[in-house]
């Protein structure tokens, strides 16, 4: 089973495209800003139409502001300038060349003779040393009516223009620049999304390989060369992954096979002997090795079970003979096997694994429960099978470790090597099926085969 994947969201792909793009993005808008910078710096007349345009504009909205009737007084905000350390003074006229508004600043006065009615705008600039002098005119239009708005504005140096040059960054730089990025890293994300997509179907693709299906190999939409050569790569690994498994599968196959003459020819030997304690050592030890040889069997089988579309298994019946066949086993062994046949199914399996795990489960239980006991086999009711023996049982925390392979649950005991249980689940699962382990009322283990 494969564990779930965890990903921090900074080191995901888009964030690192999405970064790069924000740099590119301030890199370019810094150098908008010093352009802009450059630009006007180099051209004083521009900021000179810019600074009288922006006193023009924010008193024809002070004068759209008032309410109809007589022309009160200025506000104060009005008064000052928008420019700092500069004086200003302005003089508005109508269409007819009445004065409707006027402010002079400390000795400062704009020029009050009407403008011509033609004139929509008017810069003059004088210099003499550090100082400057603006006079200019704008016509404007507040609620249908033409004005025109005079005025003079005097300061000293370029830190006056600054709010201009300011305002002109925000409005035609930093502006257009903070909706194109947003629109780009929306069209980022939905690009690298659509792109990342064939790669997260093939990334699922691989989570979801069986180790136990070997001869699995992934298909996913092959929208990209990278995604293409990756899935190929996996594939390819899998296949020489599947050649080495299969190797080693046939190698302990083999060697299982081939040492089973050799041990039935040494059991024949060892019983010539003459009785005493040095024969009865001998012959467990074979005995133990004839039982690991054949689990080593079992498990290479167990691991290319193939289950044919027609193949039937009669639960009751395999129960019966494996119970039959460990039946002198277990009265050597001083204890006693209790069949219970409680009405089984025939299901969709392979016959023959399916009685070489119920045989593990019992050579388990006869191993375990203390002599003069029986190891009670119930086949049924339905599609399970439930072995109970009488024995310490198996404590809740090792259950998960039982059904490994080459674990046992007593170290001290040389009586198998653990691989009983992991053929057990390992043709369970071939079916289907689980194995459920449990503690049995009144004491010992509870082992239960049960067919989905």
């Amino acid at each position: 089973m494969t564990e779930p994947r965890r990903s921090h969201w900074r080191q995901t792909l888009f964030f690192k495209l999405s970064l790069r793009l924000a740099a590119v993005a301030g890199l370019f808008m810094m150098i908008q800003v010093a352009l802009v910078v450059w630009m006007y710096v180099g051209s004083p007349a521009e900021l000179d139409q810019l600074l009288i345009s922006a006193e023009a504009n924010r008193i024809a909205n002070a004068i759209a502001a008032r309410p109809p009737g007589p022309v009160p007084a200025l506000s104060n905000d009005l008064l000052p300038p928008v420019a700092p350390r500069t004086r200003r003074a302005f003089v508005v006229h109508d269409r007819g060349g009445r004065v409707i508004a006027q402010h002079d600043d400390r000795g400062l006065a704009a020029d009050g003779a009407a403008p011509a009615s033609f004139l929509v705008v008017n810069t003059q600039r004088e210099t003499w040393g550090d100082h400057f002098l603006l006079t200019g005119t704008r016509r404007v239009t507040i609620a249908g009516k033409q004005l025109w708005i005079t005025m003079a504005i005097a300061g000293t140096g370029f830190r006056p223009f600054v709010p201009i040059i300011f305002n002109e960054i925000r409005f035609h730089v930093l502006l257009p620049i903070v909706l194109l990025s947003i629109l780009f890293l929306l069209l980022n994300f939905s690009i690298v999304r659509s792109t990342l997509k064939p790669l997260n179907t093939a990334i699922a693709a691989i989570d979801r390989i069986d180790p136990a299906a070997i001869s699995t190999r992934i298909t996913a939409p092959l929208k990209s060369w990278e995604v293409e050569a990756l899935i190929g790569a996996v594939n390819r690994l899998l296949t020489r992954v599947e050649r080495l498994i299969l190797t080693l599968r046939d190698f302990v196959g083999n060697a299982a096979h081939e040492l089973r003459t050799p041990l039935a020819i040494m059991m024949l030997g060892i019983g010539k002997l003459p009785h005493d304690d040095n024969r009865t050592r001998l012959l467990h030890d074979v005995q133990g090795m004839k039982r690991l040889v054949d689990q080593m069997l079992d498990m290479a089988q167990a691991n290319a079970l193939v289950i044919e579309a027609g193949a039937q298994a009669d639960l009751t019946r395999i129960a019966a003979d494996v119970v039959a066949d460990l039946m002198p086993l277990a009265i050597a062994r001083g204890r006693t096997i209790v069949f219970v046949d409680e009405g089984a199914e025939v299901i969709h399996g392979h016959a023959e694994a399916i009685g070489r795990a119920l045989r593990n489960v019992i050579e388990n239980g006869l191993a375990h429960t203390p002599p003069g006991t029986a190891v009670e086999v119930t086949c049924g009711p339905g599609r399970r099978y439930a072995v109970r023996d009488h024995g310490p049982g198996i404590p809740e925390s090792q259950r998960a470790n039982v059904v490994k392979r080459f674990q046992r649950l007593d170290r001290r005991n040389n009586d198998g090597a653990g691989l009983g249980l992991a053929i057990t689940l390992t043709v369970m699962e071939d079916h289907g099926g689980r194995l459920d382990i449990a503690d049995s009322p009144g004491g010992g283990a509870l082992v239960c085969l049960i067919f989905l």
